[in-house]
C-alpha cells in the first residue's frame, strides 16, 4: 500500500516556518548586537543565507529519494551501523534541543508570566503537551502547524511595524560593517535557530509534490528570517546596539515599550507572549516528533506513542540539568554549535557517497 501524499508545498513551510520562530526570538536581537553592533540586522541577514545553504544541501539530497525518509535511504548509501550511528546522534542532538528550549521557555514563563509557579511544573506541564501531540501522524502534525502559524505571524508583525514607528534611524548606522571573526560568529549563531528545518526529511515522502521540498524551506526560511530581521531593526532602532547588549529579553522589551492608542491594542507585552507560547510549543512539538520518531525508527516500535512516553523524562532531566538561564543559552549556543557540524556534514557524506555511486553505476553500464 503506497503512502498518502497529502501534505502541500505551502503546508509544508508553514510546518518549517513555525517551527523556526521559536523560544530564541526573545533574545535574538541581543546575540546580534553582542557580534555587530548597529551592523546586527546585516548579520542576520547572512546568518539566514548560511541556514538556506545547509537546508538546501539536505532537501536536495531527500528529493532524489522521494519515497523515503532520510533515515531509510541512509541504510542503503552508508551501511547500517554507520548510518544507525548518525540517526542516534541526531537524535540525541534534538533531545537534547528539546530539554534547552522548554528550559527557556520555563526561565521566561516563571520571570514573566507565573513569578510564584516553580520552573518544574512549568516546564514538565509545556513538555506533556508537545510530547502528547506526537502521537498524531504526520498529516496531523502538519494541519496543527499550518493552523498556528498566521496566528503567530501576523500577531508578531503587528507588534514590530507598531514598534517601528519608535525606530532611531541614527541608532541602526553604520548599517555596514567588515566582515570579522565576530561577524561570522554572529552569523552563525544566527543560523543555529533553523536547525529544526532538518524536519523536511519525515515530510517529503508525504508530500504532494516532493520535487518542491526546496521551494517549501526557501519560502519558510525566507519569511522566518525577514521577521527575525524586523525583530533585530525594531529591538536595535529603538533602544541602540549597547543597550540592547544589556538586554536579557529585548524583544520582549521593545513589545512592552510600544503601544497603539488606548484600550486593546494598549499593552502589546501582553499579546506578544501570549503568541510567544504558542511558538514554543510549535517548536517543541517539531523537535519532539523528531526525537520519537527517530526513537521508533532505532527501537523498530509499532507506534510512537511509547517513543514518545519514554522520552519525556528524559527530556526533563536535561532542562533542569542548567543551574541558572545564562548556563542555559551557553548550552544552547554549544548545541547548535555541534549541530551545525552534524547536519552539514551528514548531508555532505551522503551526496559524496550517492554521487559515487551513481558513477560507477554510470561507467559499469
Amino acid at each position: 500500500m503506497t503512502k498518502p501524499r497529502q501534505i502541500t508545498t505551502l503546508r509544508a513551510a508553514a510546518v518549517i516556518s513555525s517551527t523556526i520562530i521559536g523560544v530564541g526570538i526573545l533574545s535574538f536581537p541581543r546575540y546580534m548586537a553582542e557580534a555587530g553592533g548597529s551592523s546586527a540586522p546585516l548579520i542576520a541577514l547572512t546568518g539566514v543565507l548560511i541556514s538556506f545553504i545547509s537546508y538546501w544541501l539536505l532537501a536536495s539530497l531527500c528529493q532524489r529519494f522521494p519515497g523515503e525518509t532520510l533515515f531509510g535511504f541512509s541504510r542503503r548509501l552508508l551501511g547500517a551501523p554507520l548510518a544507525t550511528l548518525f540517526t542516534i546522534l541526531i537524535l540525541l542532538m534534538f533531545i537534547a534541543l528539546t530539554g534547552l528550549t522548554v528550559r527557556q521557555f520555563g526561565d521566561v514563563a516563571t520571570t514573566v508570566l507565573y513569578k510564584k509557579t516553580p520552573i518544574e511544573a512549568t516546564i514538565i506541564l509545556m513538555l506533556l503537551i508537545g510530547m502528547l501531540s506526537t502521537r498524531r501522524s504526520v498529516v496531523k502534525f502538519s494541519y496543527i502547524h499550518f493552523f498556528y502559524l498566521p496566528l503567530i505571524v501576523g500577531s508578531i508583525l503587528v507588534t514590530v511595524l507598531i514598534s517601528l514607528k519608535n525606530v532611531e534611524l541614527l541608532n541602526l548606522q553604520p548599517v555596514l560593517m567588515p566582515p570579522s571573526p565576530r561577524f561570522w560568529n554572529g552569523a552563525r549563531q544566527a543560523s543555529y535557530l533553523f536547525q529544526s528545518s532538518f524536519i523536511i526529511v519525515l515530510l517529503i515522502p508525504f508530500m504532494e509534490k516532493p520535487g518542491h521540498a526546496v521551494r517549501a524551506g526557501a519560502l519558510a526560511i525566507f519569511m522566518s528570517g525577514v521577521i527575525y530581521m524586523l525583530i533585530v531593526i525594531a529591538s536595535v532602532g529603538m533602544f541602540g546596539a549597547e543597550e540592547t547588549k544589556l538586554l536579557i529579553y529585548p524583544t520582549l522589551e521593545m513589545a512592552r515599550s510600544s503601544a497603539f492608542g488606548e484600550g486593546f491594542l494598549e499593552r502589546l507585552d501582553a499579546l506578544f507572549i501570549i503568541i510567544w507560547v504558542i511558538s514554543v510549543f510549535t517548536t517543541i512539538y517539531t523537535t519532539g516528533y523528531l526525537s520519537a520518531y527517530l526513537l521508533q525508527k532505532l527501537l523498530r516500535l509499532r507506534d510512537r506513542r511509547m517513543a514518545s512516553s519514554a522520552l519525556l523524562p528524559v527530556m526533563f532531566i536535561v532542562s533542569m540539568l542548567p543551574s541558572n538561564v545564562f548556563e542555559t543559552y551557553r548550552w544552547s549556543l554549544h548545541l547548535g554549535q555541534a549541530g551545525m557540524i552534524l547536519i552539514p556534514g551528514y548531508s555532505l557524506l551522503l551526496w559524496g557517497v550517492h554521487l559515487v555511486r551513481g558513477y560507477r553505476k554510470k561507467e559499469s553500464s
